[in-house]
């Protein structure tokens, strides 16, 4: 009899960013507002927003899209696993309509990621061949084409104001993700995490595991000091080799194959292939 155990809901299939949906709160003192932000000024937006974390984006994403169709240059901005890129993903579907359809151009998305190996030279070489990457991409598009960046505090400053000229320079438009503020790029949104978005989120993945499994991932939220977390992503990590310990340790939760629950091949996340986690 083969031993199957529940599929676990912080696999690496339930948690990336295309395969959450994004959800997002206005920022500021006005719940009806959404506030683009450049280095000089300070421009705002009114849609009919609620308050609260949201997944229905629709309005919000034709809000980020007409700021970067007004500053041509635009940054998604916050700290590692805070959203970033789930919103990329959520706003691509827009930005294929508004630029490729509507306007005839093209949009071509760039994900930058940094090698393993973190020496000064790794990230030297990494840097550069990354503005190499897209300088030559930037030179094949046409006019009022789109460049996604994702990671784009990866290049040195040198190479992303040169890459700015030469976006202003072709007629182009550039969105990026960066952990800071960039001089000259306006802040379209700050992707931020609190208690309320990291339960609802936990909610969200825990839709129909098991009820010690989501009474194991409840009790270890009550137990961390959630305020103090901006990184969902280490922490959906961490979760997943919580359930998978119990999973895997608890005879009570093994199966027969009859019942049709996934195998679980390893018995630690960092044994586990990227695909399982």
């Amino acid at each position: 009899m083969s031993v199957y155990v529940p599929t676990n809901p912080f696999a690496t299939r339930f948690t990336r960013p295309d395969a959450v949906a994004f959800q997002w709160q206005p920022r500021g003192s006005d719940p009806w507002t959404v506030a683009s932000r450049t280095r000089d000024r300070s421009s705002c937006s009114q849609i009919p927003l609620q308050s609260g974390w949201s997944t229905d984006t629709a309005a919000f994403c034709q809000t980020l899209l007409q700021h970067l169709q007004r500053e041509r240059l635009g940054l998604i901005v916050g700290p590692h696993g805070s959203g970033k890129t789930t919103l990329l993903y959520t706003l691509l579907p827009h930005l294929a309509s508004a630029f490729g359809e509507e306007w005839h151009g093209e949009l071509r998305v760039l994900q930058l990621t940094m090698p393993l190996t973190n020496s000064l030279w790794t990230r030297v070489k990494h840097a550069r061949d990354s503005a190499r990457v897209t300088v030559d991409c930037l030179g094949v598009l046409p006019r009022e084409s789109l460049l996604v960046i994702d990671g784009v505090e990866q290049l040195a400053l040198r190479d992303l104001k040169r890459i700015a000229r030469l976006v202003r320079k072709r007629g182009l438009f550039l969105l990026a993700t960066s952990h800071t503020n960039l001089a000259r790029i306006a802040v379209l949104h700050e992707t931020a995490v609190d208690v309320m978005l990291i339960r609802s989120l936990a909610d969200r993945l825990l839709a129909g595991a098991p009820g010690a499994v989501s009474q194991i991932v409840l009790t270890e939220l009550e137990r961390r000091d959630l305020s103090r977390l901006t990184n969902v992503r280490k922490l959906w990590f961490e979760l997943y080799d919580i359930v998978q310990n119990h999973l895997l340790a608890d005879p009570m939760k093994t199966r027969n194959a009859l019942d049709g629950c996934p195998l679980v091949s390893g018995h630690d996340s960092h044994l586990t292939g990227d695909a399982e986690r």
